[in-house]
């Protein structure tokens, strides 16, 4: 994810649909979230504390999500900061959580 994230923008297929940029980031944020309740999960923090471990797991991949927006605004002269980016990297954590919970269901 962090070198699809940096690399420069020239560098990257051209998408002529708009929605499938956002889709993309929706859709690898999800399973990033998806990867860091399994492994919560296998840890036992799931079961001790569901509800921490779902917030830590929106934390820190929003967090993450964030953090690479603005290197990207800041650091990388041909990729800009995008909110929209932003925003869909948040929907891909819920989705992430929300799969998760129909998947891993309480004992």
């Amino acid at each position: 994810m962090l070198f699809i994230s940096v690399i420069p923008g020239e560098d990257l297929p051209s998408l002529s649909i708009w929605e499938a940029d956002k889709l993309a980031h929706a859709l690898v944020y999800a399973m990033l979230c998806a990867g860091v309740i399994l492994t919560l999960r296998i840890q036992n923090t799931w079961a001790k504390n569901r509800l921490k471990a779902i917030i830590f797991a929106l934390v820190l991949c929003n967090l993450y999500g964030a953090g690479i927006e603005c290197i990207q605004g800041l650091f990388l002269p041909s990729r800009t900061f995008d909110i929209y980016d932003l925003m869909a990297n948040g929907i891909g954590t819920l989705m992430g959580v929300t799969g998760s919970l129909f998947i891993f269901k309480p004992h």
